[in-house]
């Protein structure tokens, strides 16, 4: 395996000056620089992250935790971050989430520098043990506030307002008997978008919300056995675009039309709800955009840069799926 002294050997230059050159730590001149370079691509030279990284406290390296890695929201969402992340010279490693407190510390147990956790099931406890390393955390989390150590920079969707306008373009459709799919393990520990479905609704939770289907198969299997027992809703709400997907996939093997018979909402805005058969209504927070921002806040962070909370105000857009009466749909 080549070595730094064998670059230095090869550059004519001391180990030292390659060193500084690799790190970015220190003085190097345009013409050794130069030098080294050469001598690093004739050589095949790679640097030996681990000790780079015990030694800086850099691991160039990104943890990213999610609910569900299946949902084409965290391949679009990671998609983005990765392209960034490797602009700024950092990598991402795309964790699906356990909840236990020693299976995050293994993760994080590695010189990490940073981790993005977006999930509403992890307990406030497990994320604090990642906290104690003095590793930065960025958060998407459907959670009050209040429940973080002021350490964490948070990324708040504000869902109050959207699932009003939901309900609204709902009723406006002539649709009467509406139905929400959480993602929430239970009504004992709903979510901020169940929470705000049954406010804008003004309906009961046990009775209109169904509980812990986060997937397509999930969704289409529960629609295909439980529909009788749900009471015929004429609307349906999602947590996400892919458990909308599976809705629709289960209303068909029933027989029943969408939006004909049966309006579809999901959420996240995914690159597929727009091309599905019929284009599903969504709610859209700058998914896009949102990759980029989470690598930015947390090298900030790791800068020691003061980084506040961030609030997202999400639009929705109306689509095929929910839009009937002559209602117009649309297509971005």
């Amino acid at each position: 395996m080549v070595s730094k002294k064998d670059v230095a050997r090869e550059a004519g230059v001391s180990a030292t000056s390659v060193s500084y050159y690799i790190n970015k730590s220190g003085y190097v001149s345009a013409e050794a620089g130069k030098k080294i370079q050469a001598a690093i691509e004739r050589l095949h030279y790679t640097p030996n992250q681990i000790a780079r990284s015990l030694k800086i406290k850099d691991s160039k390296q990104f943890v990213f935790l999610c609910n569900e890695i299946r949902n084409p929201f965290f391949a679009q969402l990671v998609y983005q971050a990765t392209r960034e992340a490797y602009r700024q010279d950092y990598s991402i490693l795309f964790s699906n989430v356990i909840d236990d407190e020693q299976y995050l510390k293994k993760i994080c147990g590695y010189q990490v520098s940073g981790v993005f956790v977006s999930n509403n099931r992890i307990s406030c406890e497990a994320i604090e043990s990642v906290r104690q390393f003095g590793i930065p955390i960025v958060m998407l989390q459907d959670s009050d506030w209040e429940s973080f150590h002021p350490d964490i920079t948070l990324i708040h969707i504000e869902q109050k307002d959207i699932f009003g306008e939901i309900t609204r373009h709902l009723y406006e459709n002539g649709f009467k008997r509406l139905h929400y799919i959480s993602g929430a393990v239970s009504s004992g520990s709903p979510d901020e978008k169940t929470k705000a479905f049954l406010a804008a609704a003004n309906l009961d939770g046990e009775r209109n919300v169904s509980y812990d289907i986060t997937t397509s198969e999930q969704a289409a299997v529960y629609i295909r056995t439980s529909w009788r027992k749900i009471g015929y809703p004429d609307a349906i709400i999602c947590t996400n675009d892919a458990v909308a997907e599976g809705v629709i996939f289960g209303l068909n093997e029933l027989g029943i039309r969408v939006p004909k018979d049966v309006g579809v909402v999901g959420y996240d805005n995914t690159f597929q709800s727009r091309f599905y058969i019929p284009s599903i209504s969504t709610v859209d927070f700058g998914g896009d955009m949102l990759g980029k921002m989470i690598i930015k806040m947390l090298i900030d962070k790791m800068q020691g840069k003061q980084v506040g909370n961030k609030s997202i105000t999400p639009v929705f857009l109306a689509r095929a799926s929910s839009t009937r009466n002559g209602g117009k749909a649309q297509y971005k």
